[in-house]
């Protein structure tokens, strides 16, 4: 199973935080369709999303991503392979973080992260 975690800007020279329901709404049905499942965490402005799947489907996501002009600043956390999905309940759980006391930036900054850090940290959150 592949995986991919990282971090963007919503970009809000053209799109401001009412595209992100369109964005989870747009992925929910992609990515049910396409056997990808994952998070995806705001805080308003910054995007953190994981997501896992076969190679080949994740490649295809990752590329459309990256072209999505509703993002800005890309970032790559992590990405690499592991055994079974971390998230197989959720085609993409959605986590609106901006009135947690979680500091996402510092998860993912901290020199022993890896995806079990990132999970354990969001599992006391409510997802959507």
């Amino acid at each position: 199973m592949k995986f991919v975690l990282y971090t963007s800007v919503l970009n809000q020279e053209h799109y401001d935080v009412m595209a992100v329901p369109a964005i989870v709404r747009t992925a929910r049905t992609e990515n049910s369709i396409h056997g990808i499942t994952g998070v995806l965490l705001f805080d308003g402005l910054n995007f953190t999303q994981y997501f896992e799947g076969e190679e080949e489907t994740v490649d295809v996501l990752w590329h459309n991503i990256q072209r999505d002009k509703r993002h800005k600043n890309i970032i790559v956390v992590l990405t690499g392979h592991q055994e079974g999905r971390l998230y197989d309940e959720w085609g993409m759980g959605y986590i609106d973080i901006s009135d947690n006391e979680i500091d996402i930036e510092s998860c993912i900054s901290a020199a022993d992260f890896s995806v079990d850090t990132f999970k354990q940290t969001i599992s006391r959150l409510d997802v959507e």
